[in-house]
């Protein structure tokens, strides 16, 4: 069945199969109706990463959200399948938890010089991890609550100007996620399964109230994922997805105002395990042992100023140490070190406030913010003699320090028209390490000093109660990091005098929403995006100039994301469908970081007096071909993947009542006809049929 069939015959049972649903009857008041059906619209979540506080359907941009249910319920072991359901979003290169990086609308190949193009925050803490080959972020989703997905450079005023492609920002767990009513102190205990890896998860939460107005809690878990069996019966090595991590957060709330408070975080995750030394793109099938140790301590102040509408203030400065120890090289030890370290030091600060008032007839929901970044970078690299060498021709040491401003104004005009102005200006100053400079080389300052200057503009208008259009112009500047400008090659050097990125983006797009379609409590929500990023002085690496990197031309992105769902008390149904166009503007090429055109679909029934949810999820993904430089279809059959048809079912119960109560069971059968297949960015094939098992009990 093609691509474009089974598209057709999913979207049809689909819609064939709300028949029964409209037919129900009531049996429950219309407000409880009312509540479960909208806790099923995705769309119809609150955005809290985007301006004011609304629902993504009145967001002038794409913006998916996660919540803690929808965590819970996709048993995801990485990132990358947390998302693989959001449209626009793709995993990229390896499959385990150390060798993964995201690809959002065809930017970012995990590669070190595309990870800066996506923008990732952990409660407002910027993660950028450039390990060659390595993966660009190490973490656990057990951690997390809330991840944010924010597609395209629209959100770079608030996160960074590297967010051509977009920002993910994540959220930890708080305690009073847990503590309910007089609640002073809950416990959870979970348990996973995994039958294809034979693989298990172990996670304790304690939330904790010693004394009034000081909240605790402490988040510990074990992954312990081994390789996976691909749908043709083959163990793929290596796609672990092991690992340990603890969480340990506590708040303190001012006077008992719950708007006033400061607070601190300690998170820590650690693996150790064989790899692939390419976890990218797998050039080579040497292994090599890797232990990663990544670290996050956070400070912060928020502070509303109950009754003060210009101050609503929060900040915080973090510390951050992402460190890889990679040892028993079996690539190249003599040239990469027998033993090596990968270490990122960073220290962030922010500052950031909020103010509404009015001008007349506008409203205004104003945000300041000043960020300052230093992040040190080390590579020493340790022969079988122990002879050291401090960083690699691919891996320079050296430090990066910038500051940051931005000021955005959501404007709104009446109760039709909302604009947004913003704009952000950046700073950076790369210093090189040791080891750096190249022999002979004179004249070359030592370190590189570029900024950047980022406005934007987005508009969006409510037509009717039900529809709104919006649509965007942003110019982003994305400013080279370490690598793009102190790696060199065998018979180049490095490449001190490249120009930032410049994006050029244009997206319009539409939502309708309607509450009451076939019945007061069911509800309906579209959206339509389509986009078109025009990137000038594209930075990529090259051998055929005599520094390891150059600009080149114009590069265009263009696509389009619809999402759709529908849900009532007792049936829900979502879509996601994304596509993805991009290529060298000089030379009409396609680039090989493009993701095949997909579709997403789920359906779902819900039995609320029993607790018990379940459904069908189907991931449809058409044929893509990767292009040689001169811009020929590569035809043999690594290059190009095939189109596919994956479908999963998922189970879940909640007790709400009895001795039960408070027990969670989920269970997800995915992959279900063993279907061997491979996404267009991996290297890997997915895993074949799996069961996922998991039982939670909070106390």
């Amino acid at each position: 069945m093609s691509f474009k069939h089974a598209c057709l015959f999913a979207v049809s049972a689909l819609a064939l199969s709300t028949a029964p649903v409209l037919a129900q009857t009531a049996e429950t008041t219309e407000k409880e109706a009312q509540k479960d059906a909208m806790a099923q619209l995705s769309l119809g979540k609150i955005v809290v990463s985007a301006g004011k506080e609304k629902v993504a359907t009145d967001t002038p941009q794409s913006v998916t959200v996660i919540d803690q249910e929808d965590l819970e319920n996709a048993q995801a072991g990485t990132v990358g399948e947390l998302l693989k359901d959001v449209a626009g979003v793709d995993s990229a290169g390896g499959v385990s938890s150390l060798g993964q990086g995201l690809n959002i609308r065809g930017m970012g190949t995990a590669l070190s010089e595309s990870d800066s193009r996506v923008v990732f925050t952990v409660d407002g803490v910027t993660k950028f991890f450039e390990g060659y080959r390595m993966g660009s972020l190490f973490t656990d989703t057990e951690l997390y609550k809330r991840v944010e997905v924010l597609r395209g450079p629209s959100s770079s005023t608030v996160y960074g100007s590297g967010a051509l492609a977009g920002t993910v920002n994540f959220t930890t767990k708080d305690a009073s996620d847990f503590l309910t009513g007089d609640d002073n102190f809950a416990v959870r205990l979970k348990g996973g399964y995994d039958s294809n890896t034979e693989g298990s998860l172990i996670s304790a939460t304690l939330a904790a109230k010693p004394v009034q107005n000081l909240d605790l809690l402490l988040v510990a878990n074990k992954r312990d994922f081994g390789n996976y069996t691909d749908g043709n019966g083959r163990i793929v090595n290596p796609s672990q997805a092991a690992g340990e991590s603890v969480l340990v957060k506590t708040r303190y709330y001012i006077g008992g105002d719950r708007k006033h408070s400061v607070w601190a975080s300690a998170q820590t995750w650690t693996d150790d395990s064989w790899q692939m030394y390419d976890q990218q793109a797998a050039f080579t099938a040497s292994m090599v042992r890797r232990q990663t140790d990544d670290t996050n301590y956070v400070i912060g102040y928020d502070n509303s100023f109950e009754g003060n509408d210009w101050l609503d203030l929060k900040a915080q400065i973090a510390f951050d140490e992402s460190k890889t120890d990679q040892r028993d090289n079996q690539f190249s030890p003599t040239a990469l070190g027998y033993r090596s370290q990968y270490s990122y030091k960073t220290i962030q600060a922010k500052v950031e406030n909020v103010s509404t008032f009015d001008t007349g007839v506008l409203s205004h929901f104003l945000t300041v913010g000043v960020q300052t970044y230093n992040q040190e970078r080390r590579n020493p690299r340790y022969n079988l003699t122990g002879g050291v060498t401090n960083g690699a021709t691919t891996h320079p040491e050296g430090d990066m320090n910038r500051v940051s401003l931005y000021v955005q104004d959501e404007i709104l005009i009446g109760d039709k028209l909302t604009l947004i102005p913003g704009i952000r200006y950046d700073k950076s100053k790369l210093k090189p390490g040791a080891g750096t400079y190249v022999v002979g080389l004179t004249g070359v300052p030592s370190s590189v000093e570029l900024d950047a200057l980022s406005p934007k503009l987005a508009v969006l208008y409510a037509v009717t109660d039900t529809v709104n259009v919006f649509g965007s112009l942003s110019h982003t500047e994305r400013l080279p990091v370490l690598d793009e400008i102190y790696t060199r090659g065998a018979a180049q050097t490095i490449s001190l005098n490249l120009k930032p990125e410049e994006s050029e983006n244009k997206e319009i797009g539409a939502s309708y929403t309607k509450r009451g379609v076939f019945r007061k409590s069911d509800g309906l929500n579209l959206k339509l995006t389509l986009y078109q990023n025009d990137i000038r002085n594209l930075v990529t690496r090259t051998s055929t100039t005599a520094s390891a990197y150059t600009n080149v031309g114009e590069a265009r992105y263009e696509g389009a994301e619809l999402e759709a769902e529908y849900a009532s008390r007792r049936f829900f149904s979502r879509a996601a469908y994304s596509t993805v166009n991009g290529y060298d503007k000089a030379t009409n090429i396609p680039f090989n970081t493009i993701p095949a055109e997909q579709l997403n679909l789920t359906t779902g029934w819900v039995i609320p007096e029993h607790g018990v949810t379940f459904g069908w999820r189907g991931e449809f993904a058409d044929r893509q071909y990767s292009y040689s430089t001169a811009g020929a279809t590569r035809g043999n059959v690594s290059a190009t993947t095939k189109s596919y048809s994956v479908h999963n079912l998922f189970v879940s119960y909640r007790a709400v009542s009895g001795p039960l109560e408070g027990i969670e069971a989920r269970l997800n059968w995915d992959n279900i006809f063993d279907e061997y297949y491979q996404p267009h960015l991996s290297y890997l094939p997915s895993a074949g049929q799996t069961f996922r098992l998991s039982l939670a009990k909070t106390f």
